[in-house]
This record gives C-alpha cells, sequence and structure tokens, in this order.
C-alpha cells in the first residue's frame, strides 16, 4: 500500500499552503499596482499642476504688492516736492537725485548689447502757479523754458491732458493720479522688419508718463499745483525680466513662447507689454487709438495700430474679460488662454491694490499677469508620471524574480524540513519567550538550511527590525524635542520684534476688540496692555482725535469701501504739536482675521522738516538783506556828506540848519538798520573757547541793573556755581542775553520782576528768562524768530532772529513761551559737548 510519510505529507502541505496563495498574491499585487500607478500618476499630474498654478499666482501676487508699493513711493516722492521751494535749481537736484535702475538692450538686431544703468526715475517736474502757467519745468533732467498754460488740454504734451484741473479740485494734501499718456507706437515702428519683438533692438520704444499732482493751498486759496510725470520704463521694469519657467530673469521675454507678463490698468488697457503696439496710446491728434476687437478695420490691423483691452479681447479668448473684471474686485487666480499669436499657455493674475486719482472707482490700478506655456507649464508632471511607471515596471520585474528564486528555494529546503523540524520549533519557542519578556537583542541561532530554519532567520530579522525601529523611534522623539526648541526659538524671536520694533503695533479681532499692543504702541499713547475682550474705545479714551479715525476706518472696512488705510492725524498734547502716522491693514494668521493697526510717531521728522524750510528762509534773506545793504550804504554815506556841507554853508539860518540836522538823524538811523541787516546777513565765525556761561550771564546783568532799578524791576537771580566750563563764543552768547535782557525790560515798563535762571540739565546748560510783563499773543508766537518782526512799533525786529542763529550755531536751542497779560519765559538750551 503506498504510503505518503510525514516528509512528504510536510513538503507537500508547505507547497501547497505556500506557493497558491502566494501565485495568487504575486498576480492581485500586480493588478492592484497598476491601479494604483494610474491613480499615483492621476494625483501626482494634479497635485504638481497645482502646485506649479500656485507659485505662477504667488509669483504675480508679489509683483503686484510691489508696484503697488512702488506708486505709494511716488506718493510720497510727490509731497516732498511739494515742501521743496519752487525754484528751478531745488526742483532740478530733486530730479537728479531720483534715479532707478534700467535694464534693457541697446545696440543692434545681430549684435544686441544687454545695459544696466541708473536714469531718472521721473522724465518731468514742473510747478504751476493758480492759473494753470506753469513757472518752473523740467524736462528729462534738464530746465525747460517752454512754459505752457496747462488749463487749456491742448496745450498739454498729449493734447488731451486734465490732471492741472484735476488737481485744483482736491484740497490740500490730496493728490490726483492719471492713467497712462504716451504715443502709440505700432507694430511697424516697434519691428522695422523684425521678425519678433524679442528680435527688434533697434525698433521704437514706447515712452509714457503717469502723471502725480497735488494742489499747494494757503488760507484756503489756491497757490499752485505741483506736477510729477513718472516715466514709464520704471513701471515695466516689474514685468519686462519675468520668466515663468525658473526664477532667472531676462532682459527681454520671448512673446512666441507665451512665457512672459504684462500689466494692465483698471479699464482693461494694457500699459506694459513686450509688444509695445500693445500698449495704451494717442495718436498724432491726441485722441486714444481705438483697441484692438473684432471690428478693427484691416488696414489698422496691417499697420499694428492695435493696442489692446483685456475687456474687449472676448473674441481672441473669453477669459481675458473674465480675468480682467475678476481683478477689479480684487481677486487673483489662475486660466487657461490663448495669446493673439496662437500660443497655448497658462496665465496667473493678481490686483495692485490702489486708490488714488483716476483709481477710484475699484480701488484697483489694475492688474499683473504671468502666463507660461502649457506644456513647459505640464512638463514637470509628465516626468514625474514617466518615472513613476517605469519604478513601478522595475519593481514588478524584481518581484517576478524574487517569487522565482524563493519557489525554487522552498522546494529544495522543504526536504529538510522533517529531519530539523522539532529542535528549530523549540529553539523558536524559547526565542518567542524571550521576546514576550523584552529582551530583543539575542538572535535564534537554528543549525538547519529547512523551512524551520528560514523561519527563524524570518524570526531574527524581525527581531532586527524592531531594534531599528525603536532606534528610529528614539531618534525621531529625539528630533521632535529639538524642533519644538526652534519652534520655541522662533516664537521667542517673533516676540522680541514684536516688542522692541519702535512702531507701534495693536491688533484687532473681526469684532473690533484689541487683541495685542507691543511695548512701542504703549509708549507712545501712554496706556497699559489690554486686557481680555478690551474695547479699542475704552483703551484710547484718552486720545478722542483718534477714535474718529479709527471708527472711520472700521465703518469703511465692514462695507467694503477698503481693505487698508492710511492717514497722518495732528495732535495737540501739553501744548505741543504731535504728529502720527497711522495705517490699518487686514489681517490673516492662523486662520485668525482681524485687523493690524501701526502708529509712528512722526512730531520730531515733521519738526526737522519745519525747521529746515526756515533755514531755507533765512539763508535767502541774508542773501537778499545783504545784497540792500550793499546797494544803499555807499549812496547814504554820500547824502550824508552833501548834507553836511550844506549845513555848514546855511550859518545863521537856524530853521534851515534844524531841518537838516533832522535829515541827518534820520540818514544815521537807516545806517543803523543797514548795519544790523549785514550783521543778520553775515554773523562773524564763532571764537570759540572754554569759559563759564554763569560768568557770562553777571556781566551781562551787570550792564541792565541800572536799567532795572530806574524802571522799578527786581531782579532774580539763581545762578548754579557748580557749572562746567564749555566751547563757547562769550561775546555773541553775551549779545543774546542783553537782548533777552532788553526785550524783557521792554515790557515791563511800569516794573514788575524779571528772574534769570542758570543750571545743568543732563547733558546741557540751561538758561531761563522770565518776566512778568505784557506777554505776546498766541498769534504771533510762530513769528517771534521771523527777520524783521516787531511787535514794539519800533526797532528793526532783528534781535530775536540773530539770537536764534547764534544760538542755533552753536549747537542749541531758543524757545519761548508766553501767556498774554501773564508773562514770557525763554530758554535757551547749550550742549555741554559739540558734536562735530
Amino acid at each position: 500500500m503506498f504510503r505518503i510519510n510525514l516528509h512528504k505529507k510536510v513538503l507537500g502541505a508547505f507547497l501547497l499552503l505556500s506557493l497558491v496563495p502566494l501565485g495568487i498574491l504575486l498576480f492581485n499585487s500586480q493588478h492592484s499596482l497598476r491601479l494604483v500607478e494610474d491613480l499615483l500618476r492621476q494625483r501626482t499630474t494634479e497635485a504638481l499642476d497645482n502646485q506649479a498654478a500656485e507659485a505662477l499666482e504667488s509669483k504675480a501676487l508679489m509683483v503686484a504688492k510691489q508696484v503697488s508699493a512702488f506708486l505709494h513711493e511716488v506718493e510720497g516722492d510727490l509731497f516732498d516736492l511739494s515742501l521743496l521751494p519752487t525754484t528751478e535749481d531745488a526742483y532740478l537736484n530733486f530730479s537728479h537725485s531720483h534715479q532707478r535702475e534700467l535694464w534693457y538692450r541697446h545696440g543692434t538686431n545681430d549684435e544686441p548689447v544687454e545695459i544696466r544703468e541708473n536714469d531718472l526715475l521721473y522724465s518731468e517736474l514742473a510747478y504751476v502757479d493758480g492759473n494753470g502757467r506753469e513757472l518752473v519745468r523740467i524736462v528729462a533732467g534738464q530746465p525747460s523754458h517752454h512754459y505752457r498754460d496747462l488749463s487749456d488740454p491742448s496745450q498739454t504734451t498729449y493734447k488731451t491732458e486734465t490732471y492741472f484741473n484735476q488737481a485744483t479740485q482736491l484740497e490740500t494734501g490730496q493728490l490726483w493720479v492719471s492713467r497712462l499718456n504716451g504715443w502709440h507706437v505700432s507694430r511697424n515702428d516697434q519691428l522695422q522688419g523684425a521678425e519678433t519683438p524679442l528680435l527688434a533692438v533697434q525698433g521704437a520704444q514706447y515712452r509714457g508718463v503717469i502723471r502725480f499732482a497735488t494742489p499747494i493751498r494757503a488760507d484756503g486759496k489756491l497757490l499752485g499745483v505741483v506736477v510729477l510725470s513718472l516715466d514709464h520704463r520704471h513701471l515695466m521694469e516689474y514685468t519686462q525680466h519675468i520668466s515663468s519657467i525658473g526664477s532667472q530673469e531676462v532682459v527681454f521675454p520671448s512673446y512666441s513662447s507665451g512665457n512672459y507678463a504684462f500689466m494692465f490698468d483698471d479699464q482693461g488697457w494694457m500699459i506694459a507689454h513686450p509688444k509695445h503696439w500693445d500698449i495704451r496710446g494717442f495718436d498724432a491728434g491726441g485722441k486714444l487709438v481705438p483697441a484692438y476687437s473684432d471690428v478693427t478695420p484691416e488696414r489698422d490691423i496691417q499697420s499694428g495700430r492695435i493696442p489692446f483691452n483685456l475687456l474687449h479681447a472676448d473674441f481672441i479668448h473669453p477669459n481675458y474679460p473674465r480675468l480682467a473684471k475678476a481683478v477689479l474686485r480684487g481677486e487673483s487666480g489662475v486660466v487657461e488662454t490663448t495669446n493673439v499669436g496662437g500660443a497655448n499657455k497658462i496665465m496667473a493674475y493678481a490686483p495692485i491694490h490702489y486708490a488714488e486719482g483716476a483709481y477710484q472707482d475699484h480701488n484697483i490700478f489694475g492688474g499683473i499677469t504671468i502666463g507660461a506655456e502649457i506644456d513647459r507649464f505640464h512638463q514637470p508632471a509628465v516626468t514625474t508620471s514617466r518615472l513613476i511607471r517605469h519604478e513601478i515596471n522595475n519593481y514588478l520585474k524584481q518581484s517576478w524574480l524574487v517569487v522565482s528564486l524563493t519557489v525554487m528555494f522552498v522546494i529544495a529546503t522543504a526536504y529538510m524540513l522533517a529531519d530539523s523540524i522539532v529542535h528549530p520549533l523549540l529553539s523558536l519557542t524559547e526565542g518567542t519567550r524571550r521576546m514576550i519578556r523584552g529582551h530583543l537583542a539575542p538572535e535564534v541561532k537554528v543549525d538547519s538550511n529547512d523551512e524551520v530554519g528560514v523561519l527563524a532567520d524570518s524570526f531574527n530579522t524581525m527581531v532586527a527590525e524592531l531594534n531599528n525601529r525603536r532606534q528610529r523611534l528614539l531618534q525621531t522623539l529625539q528630533a521632535l524635542r529639538q524642533s519644538r526648541k526652534e519652534i520655541i526659538r522662533e516664537r521667542n524671536f517673533k516676540n522680541t520684534v514684536f516688542e522692541n520694533i519702535e512702531t507701534g503695533l495693536l491688533t484687532f479681532d473681526v469684532d473690533s476688540r484689541v487683541t495685542s499692543a507691543n511695548g512701542s504702541a504703549c509708549q507712545i499713547l501712554a496706556i497699559e496692555r489690554p486686557g481680555k475682550d478690551c474695547s479699542w474705545k475704552k483703551l484710547l479714551v484718552e486720545w478722542p482725535e483718534l477714535h474718529e479715525v479709527i471708527g472711520r476706518w472700521f465703518s469703511a472696512s465692514r462695507i467694503g469701501e477698503s481693505t487698508s488705510f492710511r492717514e497722518y492725524v495732528p495732535l495737540e498734547r501739553k501744548g505741543r504739536t504731535l504728529t502720527y502716522r497711522m495705517a490699518m491693514f487686514p489681517l490673516s494668521f492662523r486662520q485668525q482675521e482681524g485687523w493690524l493697526l501701526t502708529i509712528e510717531d512722526l512730531t520730531e521728522r515733521v519738526n526737522l522738516r519745519q525747521q529746515m524750510a526756515r533755514m531755507d528762509r533765512l539763508a535767502s534773506l541774508g542773501r537778499m538783506s545783504a545784497g540792500i545793504a550793499h546797494e544803499v550804504r555807499n549812496p547814504l554815506t554820500g547824502v550824508s556828506l552833501l548834507l553836511d556841507e550844506l549845513h555848514d554853508r546855511l550859518l545863521g539860518q537856524e530853521a534851515d540848519q534844524q531841518l537838516i540836522r533832522g535829515a541827518l538823524g534820520e540818514i544815521e538811523r537807516l545806517e543803523s538798520l543797514v548795519n544790523e541787516m549785514l550783521h543778520f546777513s553775515s554773523l562773524p565765525t564763532p571764537k570759540l573757547a572754554y569759559g563759564r556761561v554763569e560768568k557770562v550771564v553777571q556781566d551781562s546783568l551787570f550792564l541792565t541793573r541800572k536799567q532795572c532799578q530806574r524802571q522799578k524791576v527786581k531782579l532774580i537771580e539763581r545762578l548754579d556755581g557748580d557749572l562746567p566750563e564749555i566751547m563757547m563764543d562769550a561775546d555773541r552768547l553775551k549779545q543774546v542775553l542783553l537782548n533777552l535782557l532788553n526785550n524783557a525790560l521792554d515790557a515791563m515798563p511800569d516794573g514788575g520782576e524779571l528772574e534769570i535762571v542758570v543750571e545743568k540739565d543732563n547733558d546741557q546748560i540751561l538758561i531761563r528768562v522770565t518776566d512778568t510783563g505784557i506777554g505776546i499773543p498766541a498769534e504771533q508766537l510762530p513769528l517771534i524768530f521771523e527777520p524783521f518782526f516787531t511787535s514794539k512799533g519800533q526797532g528793526t525786529g532783528l534781535g530775536l532772529a540773530i539770537s536764534y542763529n547764534i544760538i542755533s550755531d552753536r549747537g542749541g536751542e531758543i524757545q519761548i513761551e508766553s501767556t498774554q497779560g501773564v508773562g514770557t519765559t525763554v530758554l535757551v538750551s547749550l550742549p555741554i559737548n559739540l558734536t562735530s
């Protein structure tokens, strides 16, 4: 009888139980891998395409923000220019001091040369009087005396511009911004025989401007309008060098490839494009060239008079007007389009937020688009898909090879299984028990080559893998700890920046509650740290001037009028005029929406500008005074000599001599005025030497004591005897003190008190002169240091102006506080250490 022994039974059972499931598993795995391959390729393609689209959109958003910031910088330049004297030299210096780099091509079509150079940011600057007549005009960095009447648009550069009339309707601090103006460049003008714009190095270039204008008013009356004309080439720099494939910039993009960027305005007009004939422009008669459309005459198409307007380009592709309208709604995104040249491309778009002048309708200046050719756009996804298929095919081949080798190995080792099955099983059992007790390191040693030996090897492999995973888990835990430390360090860094930045920062949630305030904000506003659910009105209760501004901003944001706000806020605090610059922006962080409010104290900067303007006025007045004094002095000397001679000849005629003596007295007074004007216009170089301030004060008081006694004025002296010696011109300081003391005595004709205090305050010496005289009216205080201003009805009005210049030359300050009917206090501060 045929008997199947245990060895064969084990062998047959092993082959049956191992090879059949292995074959089924192999075929099932192959089928599943193919399904996974298709799904993985599809998902990978989608993910890479989405990633590329998001990167393109992010790039468009970044460029749009850069353009918006650039426009606001031009606004700042316009207001800076409005503060300068309206002279040709001042405007010329301003023009040459504002330049930016241009990167362009030069040379010939066959041998182009790349050039990077700084060029004027503004192609034209002008100051126009209230009637529209240009008084100062700088064109291309050179003075132009071809003045025009800008109130008549036909006399403007492009014959229809109304920026002057628009600016006259504005209030001080407002500005008008025009759209792009320039002569249209046709296709034939740009190409001039070249096949594409990329090869047309010698062709005509578009030159246009965007006008920025602001009115200058005094007491509500229009004095004039300041105009800045932004060179359009600097605006094109933001798009012309962008390459959507890779991060490297190019000097000029390839239009035929579709890999280029362009810019359009809020009316859909193209304002920056590689094809200059696509950019909006005027014909020779000052009329805007019509946009390219499906009804454009064939002759205009052939000549290239076809500027591009996205809102009228649906005949080329319906997505052009859609993306233009989306930009006007403040949206960004990605669409597929076909350009005029027939190139299919992916195009990302983003809005340029700007709300001044002609762009107030939508609060949008225009949009940025960045295009990429579709085939190049999908190239990473296609490459990755091929790589996935290649790897899966290799894996299946290796799997078949491994399975084949495994089958042969199983058959070969099954014969030896029966003889060594008991001992290896016991070893495996003992190893399993050790593993249960937590001892993973020892291996199970089985000296057999059968299936149990394979099982023992697998067991040892499993133990080794568990050890490896345990080590990896420990390493992962260590990495997590290190990552936590880095996160804490980054959080501390951000907190340090937030707390130590000089700009005050306050954050609000969507319900307008204050959620945080940095130290600078607390210092500027003198407030405590806000608590939980803190109302901004309660936090800023001591600042009612800010309530109206912040309340108006929140109201405007709720109705969607704007998403960002900026404003200069003047304040009065403790007799000082403060200037704060405030701005509010939307805040989106960790899916928490709200607002960020910034506050900057610009008081010192504003005061410095006012002081510089006064110094310019004094310098001009000094030059004028010197000229007048020199011209008047010599004739006065001649007249005086002639009158002396005439007086001597009229002996015995007392009445006539009396008249001549009166005329001579008036001439002497006029000569005294001329001498003071000369002294004011050319103060001598100070003779600095170490000395004591209290000694100069005592010498000055010595000269005024008798006058105080005659006027019954009580003199109070408080001089600190422990003052350090400082570098000073004692004679000029005495001149200042005598002037101040005489002014105080003039204010007290019927007696009073005159107090002079000299003391040290930190790193400066203070001299305080206080009288109980009639005081100075508040409306005259801003004029008190102006030359020739006097409230006494006599004198030249140069005393305080000269005193101011002497103290300023020494590096000090002089301030006056006065209350009419109470008295006046003059404070002179002199730094102990002079700085070069």
